[in-house]
């Protein structure tokens, strides 16, 4: 039998007492995240602010924040834990709140055993009140384009086209109307349509009502508009009559790509001989699929 070789010893020796390698490499894993899970470490989080505000005829003359930042300091598997799960948001419960500002501690903040509060900001809250005023201001409508190849028949309406917004004095004084969210026309169809849309007042210590107005409008085809002032007028069925007046002005609506006359030459214009020798006649012209408006609409015919 022959001596193994180099490599036959050496993979024995790698794979000698295998089972025993794996299991100190596992203890060693386990130890380095235990070691570094419970480092300290830092980071910060926004959490909520929720105020419970008190049944006055006052109000609040700065708005509070809708978040604060919180710095914590504690294990970081912990912290990892809070960045997952997230921290409840504070609650304030201004009732009885007689004082101008209010500070902000850790004990207000819900976070697990081992973590502290290194951080707030902002550290305090500013609760001044004001008692409200009320003003009546437009609603200003915001439209979207309608769909392609159509156009609005008409303003829309709104109800109610004005609207009751309460607040502080210095902040109604610099607002001129209610905006609504965008009406949306891109998705409706030709005929009158009805929205219900919410206000949008940006400052949130203005209120308004009602806070929901219905918005109604009509969709008509797009069409272009062709006019032409003087169009002789030709007497058919009677090559020596003369009208009077001789030309009419012809105004012509059309559906978007439908075929329109370019130059006044194009439009031909006519009216019947009437059995009299001299009487009205309508004027005519054709229109395809046009709209045609004739002025004036009838005409003096002589034989």
């Amino acid at each position: 039998m022959s001596a193994p070789t180099s490599n036959d010893a050496s993979s024995s020796g790698f794979f000698k007492h295998l089972g025993l390698k794996a299991v100190s490499i596992g203890i060693a894993v386990l130890l380095y995240a235990v070691v570094h899970g419970t480092q300290d470490a830092q980071q910060t989080f926004s959490v909520p602010v929720v105020a419970v505000l008190p049944q006055t005829d006052m109000v609040l003359t700065e708005p509070l924040p809708a978040t604060i930042q919180v710095s914590l300091r504690g294990p970081r598997t912990k912290l990892r834990d809070l960045r997952v799960e997230g921290i409840a948001p504070l609650t304030l419960d201004l009732h009885g709140a007689d004082v101008e500002r209010l500070e902000l501690d850790g004990a207000q903040i819900d976070i697990p055993s081992g973590v502290r509060v290194e951080r707030i900001e902002p550290a305090e809250l500013s609760l001044r009140w004001e008692k409200p005023v009320s003003r009546v201001v437009p609603v200003h409508l915001t439209l979207s384009a309608p769909p392609p190849g159509f156009v609005l028949e008409g303003p829309p309406v709104v109800t109610p086209p004005t609207v009751a917004v309460r607040g502080i004095a210095r902040r109604l004084d610099i607002l001129q109307s209610a905006t609504t969210d965008t009406v949306d026309l891109l998705h409706a169809t030709r005929g009158t349509s009805e929205r219900r849309v919410s206000l949008v007042i940006p400052d949130g210590l203005l209120s308004v009502e009602p806070s929901i107005v219905t918005v109604s409008f009509a969709l008509r085809e797009a069409t272009s508009v062709h006019s032409f002032a003087h169009v002789p007028v030709f007497v058919a069925g009677a090559a020596n009559a003369k009208t009077q007046p001789t030309s009419v002005a012809v105004r012509f609506e059309c559906p978007i790509g439908a075929p329109v006359p370019a130059q006044a030459e194009d439009v031909v214009a006519f009216a019947r001989a009437p059995d009299a020798h001299v009487d009205l006649a309508d004027v005519r012209v054709e229109k395809g699929t046009c709209t045609v408006e004739i002025t004036p609409a009838r005409v003096i015919v002589r034989r």
